[in-house]
């Protein structure tokens, strides 16, 4: 403290070293705040102390067609190097172990994910062949104060609902509410990519919305392309998100998903088996979640729903979001 007093009463200065009774201040002043940036370089999980009681933000990473053992598996296996990237999340966020989806296709998982059910979908039909009513999660934030917004790779236009080179209307679910058309035209958007574009220049603004749907094109998803091509796109898509200044905020969680498990059959119900290609990974990065957590209950894509809902103070959830035995993934993550 005798530096301190020092430093305070030292008279005429100049510049240079009142910046340095400045930074000798900021040194004595006492501890700093738990939830602010640290020494060194901040972890993406684990750094804040307590979650808030409801976020300002949500992220949904949706990818395609991989079940939990191709991409997640122990330090030195080949699945573990073929998506390095995914492995080191895990390993420094939040794992579901036991996470599945509902069914297959891909269409009517998109479909659970949004809406808490699967419309009667069976196939991979298009908007116009199968159009949807009734609410969504995107009607929900909207109904509650907030906003909303579907960021699809490769889509030609906003709110398209016809497939193009890298995409598909059937993993962009908005396109099938007339409900939404308005709204969607508005609101479902060209994404641009990892690094330029509309998700770059929202996460650099501090402008995520309050919940965000990023779509990767058909490469990016896994869809398309190796596993690995898809691992090095969430290797600058997820550091974007997170070295953001809405993440470090420390009231953003995401969720990276895939859809369904490869393999399976039409119209399979993965609620009632134990076939790996309804087996998907779940990876929770948010701020309070301890590095390294493995949740072993068994969730489906209505726990995400719900879990979402529920987080950002939505009072109503959707469909069998509001089940009996759909479960708060919130205790299990800490966040």
């Amino acid at each position: 403290m005798a530096a301190c007093a020092t430093l305070i009463h030292m008279g005429q200065v100049r510049v240079l070293v009142l910046v340095a009774v400045l930074s000798a201040l900021v040194a004595c002043s006492g501890a700093v705040h738990p939830d602010s940036a640290r020494a060194g370089p901040q972890p993406v999980c684990g750094w804040r102390d307590s979650p808030p009681t409801t976020y300002e933000h949500v992220v949904w990473i949706v990818l395609e067609n991989h079940s939990y053992e191709d991409l997640i598996g122990p330090r030195g296996s080949t699945t573990a190097a073929t998506s390095p990237y995914l492995n080191q999340l895990a390993a420094g966020c939040g794992s579901a172990t036991n996470s599945w989806s509902v069914t297959h296709p891909s269409l009517p998982n998109y479909l659970a994910q949004l809406t808490g059910g699967t419309g009667g979908v069976r196939t991979d039909c298009t908007p116009a062949q199968c159009p949807q009513q009734g609410r969504t999660l995107l009607d929900q934030v909207d109904r509650n104060g907030g906003t909303w917004r579907v960021l699809a790779e490769s889509m030609p236009t906003p709110c398209d609902r016809s497939d193009s080179a890298g995409y598909v209307a059937r993993h962009n679910v908005a396109t099938y509410f007339a409900s939404l058309s308005a709204a969607c035209h508005r609101w479902d958007l060209p994404m641009g990519g990892a690094t330029s574009g509309r998700l770059v220049d929202l996460v650099h603004a501090g402008g995520l919305p309050t919940f965000l749907l990023v779509v990767p094109n058909q490469c990016h998803s896994t869809h398309d392309c190796a596993i690995g091509v898809g691992d090095r796109w969430l290797s600058r898509v997820v550091p974007l998100i997170t070295s953001g200044p809405d993440y470090r905020a420390g009231r953003t969680a995401l969720f990276v998903t895939w859809d369904e498990g490869s393999g399976g059959y039409r119209g399979e119900r993965c609620a009632t088996t134990r076939s790996r290609s309804c087996h998907v990974a779940t990876i929770v990065v948010t701020p309070s979640t301890p590095a390294g957590t493995r949740a072993p209950p068994r969730y489906f894509s209505y726990d995400v729903t719900a879990t979402t809902e529920r987080v950002l103070g939505i009072p109503t959830l959707l469909g069998h979001a509001a089940d009996p035995a759909t479960t708060s993934m919130r205790g299990a993550f800490r966040f």
